[in-house]
């Protein structure tokens, strides 16, 4: 009888610490509530933290689904091209991102030069959405070329035909591996760039 006791009364005074530990528990991860009557939609222009989210319910005015998010080109091109300075054999990188291209020159001590492209070329592709095209270059020279092209913007006339002049010259060095059946080493598609210049030409 004296231990069913004592057993009792342990038992009580676990299950009082227990609860001490869960409050202070729910103190130190209790997070700060989020109004939510903006259209039953959270994240609506606000900042409640590092990650992005946003929540859509049935009954939500639905938006144009042909809007691109809008992309930081100078946040993305500075992590391109520290994420690319980190491979091996590579000690200088330049990159230029526009709105659908990415484009790096970079030199390499590395004697194979597909490998080494494949390599720069694998690390934009892994930071940027899919619909992207990138061209890498190791000439001589290129890097400082690249540079000269940051001013220009989607207003600059004849923009395509001067970044496809860009791109074509970058072109004559190796570029690395196919993507697949359908897509060359840059992710175009199979006849993507002829109709593109068509397009262009006018015809």
């Amino acid at each position: 009888m004296k231990k069913l006791g004592m057993l009792l009364v342990f038992s009580i005074i676990l299950a009082g610490c227990g609860g001490g530990d869960q409050k202070k528990m729910g103190e130190e991860y209790k997070f700060s509530k989020v109004n939510v009557k903006d259209e039953n939609r959270i994240g609506n222009n606000q900042n409640y933290g590092d990650f992005g989210y946003m929540r859509h319910m049935s009954g939500d005015k639905v938006k144009s689904g042909n809007n691109v998010p809008y992309l930081n080109r100078q946040k993305l091109a500075d992590m391109i091209s520290d994420m690319a300075l980190q491979l091996p054999d590579i000690k200088d990188v330049g990159t230029l991102v526009t709105d659908e291209e990415v484009l790096i020159g970079y030199k390499t001590t590395n004697k194979d030069r597909n490998a080494a492209a494949d390599q720069v070329k694998m690390t934009a592709f892994s930071v940027v959405p899919r619909y992207y095209h990138v061209y890498v270059t190791d000439e001589k020279g290129m890097i400082d070329k690249i540079e000269q092209y940051q001013g220009l913007n989607n207003d600059t006339e004849d923009i395509e035909g001067i970044i496809d002049q860009l791109i074509q010259e970058m072109k004559k060095a190796p570029q690395g591996k196919k993507w697949n059946y359908g897509e060359n080493e840059n992710g175009e598609m199979n006849g993507e760039t002829n109709n593109m210049r068509s397009k262009m030409e006018g015809k």
